[in-house]
Order: C-alpha cells, then sequence, then structure tokens
C-alpha cells in the first residue's frame, strides 16, 4: 500500500470510530501527522484525496480549515456519468437498472409519500409542461430529471434516493452527449403515475413508471445513433488538416538551378534524352 493511501486509512479510522464527526474541523497539519505518525506530504496527498472522495471539506479564510462533511451524493451520481461517457455503462444498462431500481422504490413511494409531496410531484409535472410550450427545453430537462429524484425521496430511503440520483445524473449526462427531444410525450405519462400515486394503486404506479422509462431508452437510444452517425459523416467530409497532409506526404528535395546541369549529366543519357527530343519537335 502506498504511504499515502495509509495515511487515509488513518484519518477514515478517526472518522469511523467516532473520535471525529461530521462538521468537526481537523487538527492543524502539524498536530495531525505527528498524532497519524506520518509525514506531512503524505497527510496532504491523503487530505487531498478525502476531499475528492466527500469526505472533506477545505475552507479558506480566517475561520476556515479541513472539515468533515457528512458524505456527498454527487460523488457516486459523478461517478456514475463518468462511466456512461467512457462507455463503461451502456444505454441499455442504464435503463434496465433504472427499471429494476426505480421500479422497486416506486411501489415503496406509493405507500410512504405524503399528500404534500405529491403536490410537488404535479407542480413540478406542471413546470416542465409550461417549460416545454415556451420552448425551455433546458429548464424542462433540469424539471424532468429532479422528477425522477423527488420520486426516489419519497420512498424515505437514503441509499435507494442515492443510488437514483447517480442513475438519473447519468441520465442527464447522456442528454447533454446526444441532446434531447423536444415532445411533450412524456408529460402524459408522469400525470398518469400521478394519478397512480395519489389512488395509492402500486400496479398503476409501476405500469406508468416503466412506460417513462421504455419510452425514455428508445428515444434515447434512437439519438445516439444519429449523434453516432453524424460524427462519422462529419469526420469522413472534413477535409485533411494542412498538419496532417505535410506529415503524410513525402517531401519533394529541393534543387538547386545552379547544380541541376551537373545532376542530369551525372545521371547519363536516359534523362537527358528527352529533353532533347523534346527541344528537336518543338
Amino acid at each position: 500500500m502506498r504511504t499515502f493511501d495509509e495515511a487515509a486509512e488513518k484519518v477514515r479510522a478517526l472518522l469511523f470510530n467516532g473520535t471525529l464527526r461530521p462538521g468537526d474541523r481537523l487538527p492543524a497539519e502539524r498536530e495531525l501527522s505527528v498524532l497519524l505518525g506520518i509525514s506531512r506530504p503524505a497527510l496532504r496527498e491523503a487530505l487531498r484525496a478525502l476531499e475528492t472522495g466527500g469526505l472533506l471539506e477545505m475552507r479558506p479564510g480566517k475561520y476556515g480549515g479541513t472539515f468533515i462533511t457528512g458524505g456527498k451524493a454527487s460523488v457516486v451520481s459523478g461517478a456514475m456519468s463518468d462511466l456512461l461517457r467512457l462507455g463503461s455503462v451502456s444505454i441499455a444498462e442504464l435503463f434496465e437498472a433504472r427499471q429494476w431500481i426505480q421500479g422497486a422504490l416506486v411501489r415503496a413511494a406509493v405507500e410512504r409519500l405524503t399528500d404534500e409531496q405529491i403536490d410537488a410531484l404535479e407542480q413540478n409535472v406542471n413546470e416542465a409542461e409550461a417549460a416545454h410550450n415556451e420552448g425551455r427545453f433546458a429548464d424542462r430537462i433540469r424539471i424532468n430529471v429532479e422528477f425522477h429524484n423527488m420520486l426516489a425521496e419519497g420512498s424515505a430511503n437514503t441509499v435507494a434516493a442515492i443510488v437514483v440520483r447517480g442513475l438519473t445524473q447519468a441520465w442527464q449526462a447522456l442528454m447533454a452527449e446526444v441532446g434531447s427531444d423536444q415532445v411533450s410525450g412524456g408529460i402524459t405519462y408522469r400525470r398518469e403515475l400521478l394519478r397512480a400515486l395519489r389512488a395509492r394503486d402500486e400496479e398503476g404506479a409501476a405500469r406508468a413508471l416503466s412506460k417513462i422509462l421504455r419510452t425514455s431508452e428508445a428515444l434515447y437510444k434512437e439519438l445516439a445513433k444519429r449523434r453516432a452517425q453524424d460524427l462519422i459523416g462529419s469526420t469522413v467530409a472534413a477535409p485533411v488538416a494542412p498538419a496532417l497532409t505535410r506529415a503524410t506526404t513525402r517531401a519533394k528535395p529541393a534543387v538547386d538551378p545552379a547544380t541541376a546541369p551537373r545532376k542530369r549529366a551525372a545521371a547519363g543519357t536516359d534523362s537527358t534524352a528527352p529533353a532533347r527530343r523534346r527541344t528537336r519537335s518543338g
């Protein structure tokens, strides 16, 4: 194990054994390095890694320092989004996971959502419809993504809500890559889902959510296909860059007029005969 990995594990131990709690400020660097028995450079690297992982927060200023956070769900969300962009996760896998996970969550949400939370979901759908009608498609995307996060939070399970937020952020990254539809068909299915939630109808809610996800999957598969075709077309049609042309074309040596006759003479009669014949015919 690398030195900074060992340092990070020692800092984690302070967090997980209750020595430090969310909101606490870490001791000064010198004091902490002595406490943990590690070098200050290794400690700095460990703290940066833990900050990236969402366990620590660096605050500047007079009352700043390094503070313990409660953990950041965005770390999970960002990782899922990166996997999709890198191609490690396919669109089919993303939506299959959403069907499994959100399909189970919506059943719990039917029982656990309060009337106020359902009202908030309905307000979200109204806002999405207004954004569509006004041509504010970027706003509509943001609102639609938040609909699924709100629905997951209605399950009253923090872990499940974090997982869904990771899935929806990956979906949002997909939309940024391939574009989004500009039709309002999803609104109809969302309103169907709202009716099932108000009726506390688990099966109806699960069916409505499945329609939303299946429609969305088909759409984004098609958009991704078009995007790939556009990229291939633009690559084929694009002219070869001048720098690339220069790099792949053999350069012709420059000929010095003063030495050209000597070179032809040295080359023998084969190179000069055509020139003499052209002169006589002219």
